[in-house]
Protein backbone atom coordinates (compact mmCIF):
# COMPACT_ATOMS: atom_id res chain seq x y z
CA UNK A 1 0.00 0.00 0.00
CA UNK A 2 2.86 2.37 0.77
CA UNK A 3 4.43 1.70 -2.63
CA UNK A 4 1.11 2.37 -4.33
CA UNK A 5 0.75 5.69 -2.50
CA UNK A 6 4.29 6.68 -3.44
CA UNK A 7 3.57 5.78 -7.06
CA UNK A 8 0.63 8.19 -7.31
CA UNK A 9 2.32 10.97 -5.35
CA UNK A 10 6.13 11.17 -5.09
CA UNK A 11 6.77 9.47 -8.43
CA UNK A 12 4.46 11.98 -10.12
CA UNK A 13 6.12 14.97 -8.53
CA UNK A 14 3.63 15.53 -5.71
CA UNK A 15 4.68 16.02 -2.10
CA UNK A 16 2.49 13.81 0.16
CA UNK A 17 2.96 16.32 2.97
CA UNK A 18 0.70 18.72 1.07
CA UNK A 19 -2.21 16.26 0.96
CA UNK A 20 -4.60 14.44 3.26
CA UNK A 21 -5.07 10.68 3.24
CA UNK A 22 -8.63 9.40 2.77
CA UNK A 23 -8.92 5.71 3.72
CA UNK A 24 -11.93 3.66 2.71
CA UNK A 25 -13.04 0.05 2.76
CA UNK A 26 -13.53 -2.11 5.80
CA UNK A 27 -9.81 -2.30 6.64
CA UNK A 28 -8.61 1.04 5.29
CA UNK A 29 -8.80 2.67 8.70
CA UNK A 30 -6.67 -0.06 10.28
CA UNK A 31 -3.64 0.95 8.21
CA UNK A 32 -4.28 4.68 7.67
CA UNK A 33 -2.25 6.10 10.58
CA UNK A 34 0.79 3.93 9.89
CA UNK A 35 0.72 4.73 6.17
CA UNK A 36 0.28 8.46 6.77
CA UNK A 37 3.20 8.49 9.17
CA UNK A 38 5.43 6.57 6.71
CA UNK A 39 4.68 9.13 3.99
CA UNK A 40 4.63 12.13 6.35
CA UNK A 41 1.03 12.92 5.44
CA UNK A 42 -0.18 15.22 8.24
CA UNK A 43 -3.94 14.62 8.13
CA UNK A 44 -6.30 11.69 7.66
CA UNK A 45 -9.97 12.13 6.72
CA UNK A 46 -11.96 8.98 7.49
CA UNK A 47 -15.37 9.57 5.88
CA UNK A 48 -18.67 8.37 7.26
CA UNK A 49 -19.49 4.76 6.29
CA UNK A 50 -16.05 4.17 4.73
CA UNK A 51 -16.81 0.54 3.95
CA UNK A 52 -19.66 1.64 1.70
CA UNK A 53 -17.83 4.57 0.08
CA UNK A 54 -17.27 2.74 -3.20
CA UNK A 55 -20.93 1.71 -3.41
CA UNK A 56 -22.07 5.26 -2.70
CA UNK A 57 -19.65 6.47 -5.34
CA UNK A 58 -21.28 4.25 -7.96
CA UNK A 59 -24.65 5.83 -7.18
CA UNK A 60 -23.53 9.45 -7.33
CA UNK A 61 -20.63 9.38 -9.80
CA UNK A 62 -21.13 11.23 -13.06
CA UNK A 63 -21.33 9.19 -16.25
CA UNK A 64 -18.13 9.80 -18.21
CA UNK A 65 -17.43 9.30 -21.90
CA UNK A 66 -13.89 9.66 -23.25
CA UNK A 67 -13.09 10.28 -26.89
CA UNK A 68 -9.89 10.98 -28.74
CA UNK A 69 -8.83 11.72 -32.29
CA UNK A 70 -5.29 11.54 -33.62
CA UNK A 71 -4.30 14.80 -35.34
CA UNK A 72 -0.46 14.77 -35.46
CA UNK A 73 0.02 18.52 -35.83
CA UNK A 74 3.20 20.54 -35.42
CA UNK A 75 2.52 23.35 -32.98
CA UNK A 76 1.79 26.63 -34.74
CA UNK A 77 -1.05 29.15 -35.27
CA UNK A 78 -2.36 27.55 -38.50
CA UNK A 79 -2.37 24.08 -37.03
CA UNK A 80 -4.00 25.24 -33.80
CA UNK A 81 -6.91 26.71 -35.75
CA UNK A 82 -7.80 23.22 -37.01
CA UNK A 83 -8.41 21.95 -33.51
CA UNK A 84 -11.66 23.89 -33.06
CA UNK A 85 -13.38 21.86 -35.77
CA UNK A 86 -12.10 18.60 -34.33
CA UNK A 87 -13.38 19.41 -30.84
CA UNK A 88 -16.78 20.55 -32.16
CA UNK A 89 -17.22 17.22 -33.95
CA UNK A 90 -16.25 15.29 -30.82
CA UNK A 91 -18.63 17.34 -28.68
CA UNK A 92 -21.48 16.79 -31.15
CA UNK A 93 -21.04 13.02 -30.92
CA UNK A 94 -20.72 13.08 -27.12
CA UNK A 95 -23.78 15.31 -26.71
CA UNK A 96 -25.92 12.91 -28.75
CA UNK A 97 -24.61 9.87 -26.87
CA UNK A 98 -25.28 11.36 -23.43
CA UNK A 99 -28.71 12.55 -24.51
CA UNK A 100 -29.55 8.97 -25.52
CA UNK A 101 -28.69 7.92 -21.95
CA UNK A 102 -31.07 10.45 -20.42
CA UNK A 103 -28.84 13.50 -19.91
CA UNK A 104 -30.21 16.72 -21.47
CA UNK A 105 -27.73 19.37 -22.61
CA UNK A 106 -28.16 21.21 -19.30
CA UNK A 107 -26.89 18.10 -17.48
CA UNK A 108 -23.74 17.75 -19.57
CA UNK A 109 -20.22 19.10 -19.29
CA UNK A 110 -17.34 18.70 -21.75
CA UNK A 111 -13.64 19.11 -21.03
CA UNK A 112 -11.07 19.46 -23.77
CA UNK A 113 -7.44 18.40 -23.57
CA UNK A 114 -4.51 17.74 -25.88
CA UNK A 115 -1.85 15.02 -25.90
CA UNK A 116 1.42 16.84 -26.63
CA UNK A 117 5.12 15.99 -26.80
CA UNK A 118 8.45 17.30 -27.96
CA UNK A 119 9.33 16.08 -31.45
CA UNK A 120 11.23 12.83 -31.16
CA UNK A 121 9.67 11.75 -27.88
CA UNK A 122 7.74 8.47 -27.74
CA UNK A 123 5.35 9.58 -24.99
CA UNK A 124 2.84 12.39 -24.55
CA UNK A 125 1.62 14.59 -21.74
CA UNK A 126 -1.98 15.68 -21.38
CA UNK A 127 -2.54 19.44 -21.36
CA UNK A 128 -5.98 20.52 -20.18
CA UNK A 129 -5.70 24.27 -20.75
CA UNK A 130 -6.59 24.46 -24.45
CA UNK A 131 -7.57 28.15 -24.59
CA UNK A 132 -4.41 29.94 -23.51
CA UNK A 133 -0.76 29.66 -24.47
CA UNK A 134 -0.52 25.95 -25.31
CA UNK A 135 3.26 25.93 -25.62
CA UNK A 136 3.71 27.52 -22.20
CA UNK A 137 1.18 25.11 -20.69
CA UNK A 138 3.02 22.13 -22.16
CA UNK A 139 6.45 23.34 -21.02
CA UNK A 140 5.02 23.84 -17.53
CA UNK A 141 3.45 20.37 -17.48
CA UNK A 142 6.71 18.79 -18.67
CA UNK A 143 8.70 20.63 -16.03
CA UNK A 144 6.29 19.57 -13.28
CA UNK A 145 6.42 15.92 -14.35
CA UNK A 146 10.08 15.50 -15.27
CA UNK A 147 11.87 18.44 -13.69
CA UNK A 148 12.92 20.17 -16.92
CA UNK A 149 11.56 21.66 -20.14
CA UNK A 150 13.09 21.93 -23.62
CA UNK A 151 11.62 25.26 -24.59
CA UNK A 152 13.59 25.49 -27.83
CA UNK A 153 12.36 22.11 -29.10
CA UNK A 154 9.54 21.71 -31.58
CA UNK A 155 6.21 20.62 -30.10
CA UNK A 156 3.81 18.09 -31.60
CA UNK A 157 0.11 17.78 -30.87
CA UNK A 158 -0.56 14.07 -31.13
CA UNK A 159 -4.28 13.90 -30.38
CA UNK A 160 -7.32 15.89 -29.32
CA UNK A 161 -9.18 14.43 -26.37
CA UNK A 162 -12.62 15.11 -24.98
CA UNK A 163 -14.00 13.98 -21.63
CA UNK A 164 -17.77 14.38 -21.42
CA UNK A 165 -19.82 14.17 -18.24
CA UNK A 166 -23.44 13.23 -17.73
CA UNK A 167 -24.07 15.06 -14.45
CA UNK A 168 -25.76 12.97 -11.75
CA UNK A 169 -27.58 14.63 -8.87
CA UNK A 170 -25.46 14.57 -5.72
CA UNK A 171 -26.58 13.40 -2.31
CA UNK A 172 -27.34 16.20 0.17
CA UNK A 173 -24.83 16.83 2.94
CA UNK A 174 -26.21 16.38 6.43
CA UNK A 175 -24.71 17.80 9.58
CA UNK A 176 -24.76 15.81 12.80
CA UNK A 177 -25.60 16.95 16.31
CA UNK A 178 -22.92 18.62 18.42
CA UNK A 179 -21.73 17.40 21.79
CA UNK A 180 -19.17 15.28 23.58
CA UNK A 181 -19.03 11.50 23.45
CA UNK A 182 -17.43 9.27 26.02
CA UNK A 183 -15.72 6.01 25.02
CA UNK A 184 -18.01 2.99 24.96
CA UNK A 185 -15.42 1.11 26.99
CA UNK A 186 -11.86 -0.16 27.07
CA UNK A 187 -10.30 -3.06 25.18
CA UNK A 188 -6.84 -4.62 25.00
CA UNK A 189 -4.90 -4.06 21.77
CA UNK A 190 -1.34 -4.41 20.56
CA UNK A 191 0.66 -1.40 19.37
CA UNK A 192 4.19 -2.11 18.12
CA UNK A 193 4.11 -5.46 19.87
CA UNK A 194 3.05 -4.04 23.23
CA UNK A 195 -0.28 -4.82 24.84
CA UNK A 196 -2.15 -1.70 25.96
CA UNK A 197 -5.66 -0.78 27.04
CA UNK A 198 -7.29 1.53 24.51
CA UNK A 199 -10.54 3.48 24.36
CA UNK A 200 -13.32 1.97 22.26
CA UNK A 201 -15.78 4.19 20.39
CA UNK A 202 -18.88 3.40 18.37
CA UNK A 203 -18.84 5.55 15.25
CA UNK A 204 -22.61 5.95 15.20
CA UNK A 205 -22.57 7.46 18.70
CA UNK A 206 -19.94 10.13 17.99
CA UNK A 207 -21.15 13.73 18.02
CA UNK A 208 -19.69 16.71 16.18
CA UNK A 209 -16.87 18.33 18.11
CA UNK A 210 -15.93 15.19 20.05
CA UNK A 211 -12.21 14.87 20.70
CA UNK A 212 -11.28 11.23 20.98
CA UNK A 213 -9.00 9.81 23.65
CA UNK A 214 -6.00 8.19 21.99
CA UNK A 215 -4.94 5.48 21.54
CA UNK A 216 -8.36 4.21 20.53
CA UNK A 217 -10.34 2.00 18.21
CA UNK A 218 -13.40 3.29 16.36
CA UNK A 219 -15.84 0.57 15.31
CA UNK A 220 -18.80 0.74 12.96
CA UNK A 221 -20.85 -1.56 10.75
CA UNK A 222 -18.65 -1.21 7.68
CA UNK A 223 -15.15 -0.52 9.01
CA UNK A 224 -12.70 -0.30 11.90
CA UNK A 225 -10.27 2.57 12.50
CA UNK A 226 -7.14 2.28 14.63
CA UNK A 227 -5.58 5.44 16.11
CA UNK A 228 -2.35 5.39 18.12
CA UNK A 229 -1.25 7.59 21.01
CA UNK A 230 0.88 9.84 18.78
CA UNK A 231 -2.17 11.15 16.93
CA UNK A 232 -5.11 13.43 17.69
CA UNK A 233 -8.63 12.74 16.47
CA UNK A 234 -11.91 14.63 16.38
CA UNK A 235 -15.30 14.54 14.67
CA UNK A 236 -16.29 17.34 12.29
CA UNK A 237 -19.75 18.72 11.66
CA UNK A 238 -20.58 16.13 9.01
CA UNK A 239 -19.45 13.11 10.98
CA UNK A 240 -16.07 12.71 9.35
CA UNK A 241 -13.25 11.45 11.57
CA UNK A 242 -10.28 13.83 11.32
CA UNK A 243 -6.94 12.44 12.48
CA UNK A 244 -3.83 14.58 12.92
CA UNK A 245 -0.45 12.84 12.91
CA UNK A 246 1.68 14.44 15.63
CA UNK A 247 4.99 12.69 14.98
Amino acid sequence: MERALRHISVERGHDPRQFALLPFGGAGGLHAVELARALRIPTIIAPTAPGALSAVGVLVADVIKDQGRTVMLTYGPKQISKLGKVFRELEKDATALLRSEGFPRSKQRHERSLAMRYRGQSFELEVRNTTGDLAAAFHRAHRERYGYAQEQSEIEIVSARLRSFGLVEKLPQRKIAKGKTRPHGKVAAYFNGHKVNVALYRRDDLLAGTKLQTPCIVTEYSATTLIDADSKARIDGFGNLLIEILR
